[in-house]
């Protein structure tokens, strides 16, 4: 499994438990028990937020073959 491969499946799992914890505080009455959710929730969605700014890194980072035939052209 390479680094993409690695943050696409920690992507795909952040973004499921930030919707568990979602849908668990728009059911749960008990106030600070929403709160907990709703504070787990804002955090996965940073951890969200970074993993995809590591993948969109990784995927515009060019190549080793792409910098060498930019080497070459110059």
């Amino acid at each position: 499994m390479d680094n993409l491969e690695f943050l696409n499946d920690a992507l795909e799992d952040k973004i499921r438990n930030q919707t568990f914890y979602n849908e668990a505080a728009v059911i749960i009455r008990n106030p600070s028990s929403k709160q907990l959710f709703l504070k787990l929730r804002d955090e996965e969605m940073r951890h969200i937020a970074i993993l995809q700014k590591e993948i969109v890194e990784i995927e515009n980072k060019p190549f080793a073959i792409t910098k060498i035939f930019t080497k070459l052209k110059s």
